[in-house]
């Protein structure tokens, strides 16, 4: 069994460790080695470091588990690097949500485009930029596994600072699919199969052959043909005649704001004559005319604001989730979270070869979207790296509204870069949902963000911190 060094930067993440840690304990593949926290948030990281010392010896596994507070120390040498952050936590996450309400704009999720997205951006660019640099010269040539929002804006940046580093984002928004390919199409999941068996080795079993394109949060099943026939125009019929699917693909409970009717889902299927494969939450902050004053921000598609204190409740449950597993007060399920990033990190140790959906730069697998910014696509990846399919072109609208989206992520992060003012207003102007806001109060708008940001954006305060 071969062993390896994984750093996880953000490894207090109560949201993402449990999943993501349990999935790489069942590498039959990889026995041991070290893994390495960075987290600012001691009680978070202990409780993870505990957890991690229970699956040692629920597994028989032999890692190393250290919280290091030194980031530099923490790379040296590391093969992997997994990336969960978020600089400012909650507090700057209030200030995203709850400024622009003030301009027009009331967003549900806030962690991809939008004032809000774009705010998160000014924060975790930098960040991720800089570790980049880091990582090229304490762990040259390791792979760095990012599940960081803004997904596009923070994966961009960490590319544009790569020199050897290899830099793979991954989302998990196609996972919902048995729930739409079920009904749709008659193709339900076995009970008990996991989502990745499903989707990449149980749909082509059955003759289903598909491609899922476009950027993070923002994809949309392209082409899909069962036994060589399309079926397309069958979902578009599906969608002609509902309002909304009545199972759930999000898993939330009515009424609370991760509840998710696929209103907006099938509208959007009516009007492009595509499915997109997000959840509605992300998807109406891509498109105004789902999410302003006249629909309630979303109401009227059955998307509620996720609030700053629902987030901190569901932390709060998250992390007395860890602790118990720590202590045995719970038990360990060990299966497959459906997340790809343990197979990912199999295929590379390995030589084996599996399929993910991944965001990566654009080097042709989306024919009509510009060269080099980031995509979401699926891939096959080995040991060699990561291949992405070649995917065509993006359909007509579609394919507009993603050049324009990734328009605006570039604009953002040379904006978090360079610490300018002026581009982070190019931004705002050409993001569309920061069209809900008044043209003439878009500096009041970004002058707003960066002065509740300013402590975490020393690029644009303090000329000395500008590369």
């Amino acid at each position: 069994m071969d062993s390896i060094v994984l750093t996880v930067i953000g490894g207090g993440s109560v949201n993402w460790m449990a999943g993501l840690m349990r999935d790489i304990y069942l590498l039959d593949e990889i026995g041991g080695g070290e893994i390495r926290l960075v987290d600012p948030n001691r009680e978070h990281v202990e409780a993870v470091a505990a957890m991690l010392h229970t699956f040692n010896r629920l597994r028989g596994k032999a890692y190393r588990i250290r919280i290091v507070q030194n980031r530099k120390e923490a790379l040296q040498g590391a093969d992997f690097v997994l990336t969960t952050f978020s600089p400012g936590a909650m507090d700057a996450f209030w200030n995203d949500l709850e400024l622009p309400i003030q301009y027009g704009i009331r967003q549900p999720v806030s962690m991809t485009v939008g004032p809000c997205g774009i705010s998160a951006s000014l924060r975790t660019v930098p960040v991720a930029y800089e570790l980049v640099q880091e990582m090229e010269e304490m762990c040259p040539g390791a792979w760095l596994l990012n599940v960081t929002n803004p997904m596009s804006a923070v994966t961009r940046a960490m590319n544009m600072a790569a020199r050897t580093v290899k830099v793979v984002g991954m989302c998990h928004e196609l996972h919902a699919a048995p729930k739409y390919f079920g009904p749709m199409l008659g193709l339900h999941k076995p009970e008990g199969m996991n989502v990745t068996d499903y989707l990449y080795r149980w749909l082509p079993e059955q003759g289903l052959r598909y491609t899922v394109a476009g950027i993070n949060h923002f994809i949309w099943l392209t082409k899909a043909e069962l036994h060589g026939k399309d079926v397309l125009p069958q979902i578009r019929d599906y969608a002609r005649d509902r309002r909304e699917l009545a199972d759930d693909p999000a898993g939330g409970q009515a009424n609370d704001s991760f509840h998710n009717r696929s209103a907006a889902k099938l509208a959007l299927c009516r009007h492009f004559g595509y499915l997109p494969l997000a959840g509605d939450r992300h998807l109406i902050e891509f498109y105004p005319s789902l999410c302003n004053v006249r629909n309630g921000y979303g109401m009227k598609y059955g998307v509620l604001k996720t609030t700053v204190d629902a987030r901190r409740l569901t932390k709060v449950h998250q992390l007395d989730h860890i602790r118990q597993l720590a202590s045995g007060v719970k038990e360990v399920s060990w299966q497959q979270s459906g997340e790809e990033m343990s197979e990912i990190m199999k295929a590379i140790v390995t030589g084996s070869e599996t399929t993910a959906v991944v965001n990566v730069p654009n080097g042709g697998q989306l024919a009509n979207m510009p060269g080099d910014v980031i995509v979401e696509t699926l891939a096959t990846v080995d040991r060699s790296g990561v291949h992405p399919w070649a995917s065509g072109e993006l359909p007509g609208p579609i394919g507009s509204l993603c050049r324009l989206h990734a328009d605006v992520h570039e604009l953002t992060v040379k904006a978090a870069l360079e610490g300018s003012r002026a581009t982070l207003l190019e931004a705002l102007s050409f993001d569309p949902l920061s069209g809900l806001a008044d043209f003439s109060e878009l500096g009041e708008l970004a002058d707003a963000l960066l002065r509740a940001n300013q402590m975490w954006l020393p690029r644009f305060f303090d000329k000395r911190a500008r590369p």
